[in-house]
């Protein structure tokens, strides 16, 4: 986007909870030297989790991490555990919404980097680079050379930025930002799938409904609100026969960092971004808070972001949600998402490096996913 969106006070607009007051914390000791001292795991007001419930053997079985773009000790660790968690169940699919590249996303004024245009539809590509950022291979390829299978990905932040120190010389930011999504959507690999702004991924009894979620936040580079919405009304019409999933850098409701950045004009944004989607979207897969939440939207829509690939935020503590959502759980320890999809319904897993469980939940077909005891 043309600027980073800045953090406004914490009194500001939204009808917001405080999980404190609503329901008791529960902290444990868990420790994370890459994390920079991250030892807490906070959980909101889920209440007292139902019993475990069998995950069937014909589930599809996805790896959700987002923010994962920074060559971190917690990048490494994090990566050593979804290698992990791959070697006892594997992986469909894996699905990496956003912040791929830290800091400031592709290289727009690299040799080559001048011949990449998108195609009409401001989607796809119609001319690649001719040449290619070696930022890829450093931050996302090569720390993920175990994990097997498709990796898809979407724009997050970070990978279209203009702020100071991540603008390109020569051009506006207008032109950076739009050249920086070019880049990214047109890099190919096995680790890297992005095959336009926005796309659909079906899988078995799945559909992954994938936006630039950054033109939610704000129009830039070209691209606008508009275009997301027209692109997520037509996507959910084949969910009527499948567990759909809205996936996109951007959480519509947040406890960490980012509920500061909810004004009235941008939770509007999100409103038209979920009435688009509808009814029949069953979450919302997100990152960019650097932590584990799951939260749920006055609506009822549940939204899980796994933000907490690379760089924790060790001192949050998660006392607010915007927009009259609500908090189910939240952790600050580095950690991933497992998402599992069925024919009678789905259920999502929160695990930490160690491949300890920390969260978990399951939803019986179109019902909300309910907090359930984890299996070891």
């Amino acid at each position: 986007m043309s600027r980073r969106l800045p953090r406004r006070p914490a009194s500001g607009p939204g009808a917001a909870i405080r999980v404190a007051a609503a329901a008791a914390l529960l902290a444990a000791a868990l420790s994370s030297a890459c994390a920079g001292g991250a030892t807490t795991v906070l959980k909101g007001d889920a209440g007292t989790p139902g019993p475990e419930v069998p995950e069937p053997a014909a589930a599809i079985r996805v790896l959700h991490l987002a923010d994962f773009g920074a060559a971190t000790s917690q990048q490494a660790e994090v990566a050593r555990a979804a290698a992990a968690a791959q070697a006892r169940a594997p992986f469909t699919l894996s699905l990496f919404p956003g912040d791929n590249v830290y800091e400031c996303g592709p290289d727009p004024i690299l040799p080559g980097a001048e011949d990449c245009t998108f195609a009409p539809d401001g989607n796809t590509v119609a001319t690649p680079p001719t040449g290619t950022d070696p930022a890829f291979a450093r931050l996302h390829e090569g720390p993920l050379a175990a994990l097997q299978g498709p990796v898809y990905l979407a724009l997050g932040n970070h990978d279209v930025s203009t702020w100071a120190g991540c603008g390109a010389s020569g051009l506006t930011d207008l032109e950076t930002a739009r050249r920086k999504a070019c880049i990214e959507v047109a890099h190919r690999d096995p680790r890297w799938i992005m095959p336009a702004r926005h796309y659909l991924v079906d899988e078995g009894p799945a559909r992954f409904v994938v936006i630039d979620s950054n033109a939610v936040y704000a129009d830039y580079g070209g691209f606008t609100l508009e275009q997301e919405l027209a692109f997520v009304t037509e996507a959910v019409k084949g969910c009527e026969t499948r567990a759909c999933f809205l996936v996109g850098h951007h959480p519509p409701v947040a406890a960490g960092l980012h509920y500061a950045d909810f004004d009235a004009a941008l939770s509007a944004r999100f409103a038209r971004l979920l009435a688009a989607a509808g009814p029949s979207v069953r979450a919302v897969l997100a990152g960019h808070d650097h932590d584990l939440q799951h939260l749920r939207t006055a609506g009822g829509l549940d939204v899980l972001v796994s933000g907490n690939g690379a760089k924790a935020r060790p001192t949050e503590t998660f006392e607010r949600v915007n927009d009259g959502g609500r908090l189910l759980f939240a952790s600050v320890r580095p950690g991933l998402g497992i998402l599992s999809v069925h024919a009678a319904g789905w259920s999502y897993r929160f695990e930490g490096v160690d491949g300890k469980p920390l969260h978990c939940c399951t939803a019986g077909g179109a019902g909300r996913c309910q907090p359930t005891t984890c299996a070891p």
